[in-house]
């Protein structure tokens, strides 16, 4: 598959963004969980747009 390195270190990325905005959620910290969050969108988006080639 084209960008298979690529594709598995953001799916890496992503779901440690996912991960620790949920431990930050229930920590309080709800600004880092929030950027955590849309970073892991981020990483998402590319992750389809790198499939779609």
């Amino acid at each position: 598959m084209k960008h298979a390195t690529a594709i598995s270190q953001l799916e890496t990325h992503a779901s440690n963004c996912e991960n620790n905005a949920a431990i930050q959620e229930r920590e309080g910290e709800h600004e880092s969980a929030a950027t955590n969050r849309s970073n892991a969108a981020d990483y998402r988006q590319a992750i389809e747009a790198l499939q779609a080639e």
